[in-house]
């Protein structure tokens, strides 16, 4: 059986997207707790930093690196295989 694989350039990026809107919703919410609660001088250092740790911690950007490196090797083979049965 035959892998079916996809080679869409547009899917990871939207994703990541996704993921990044996730992530400012958190940073807005920790930014507004700090901002009440503790001062508002840290509180657009808390949301900066909230965002930093969710990038590093769930390696959303090395993450989007494989699928776009992934996606490249699959439409460089698809390309060969099309030549390669046309000029067999």
């Amino acid at each position: 059986m035959k892998e079916r694989r996809s080679c869409s350039k547009l899917k990871p990026w939207f994703y990541f997207a996704l993921e990044l809107v996730l992530f400012a919703t958190i940073a807005l919410i920790v930014y507004s707790v700090v901002h009440l609660y503790v001062s508002p001088h840290f509180s657009e250092m808390a949301g900066i930093f909230t965002i930093t740790v969710l990038l590093y911690r769930t390696k959303a950007i090395q993450r989007l690196e494989r699928v776009l490196e992934r996606t490249e090797e699959v439409r460089r083979t698809k390309v060969r295989e099309r030549y390669e049965t046309l000029y067999a």
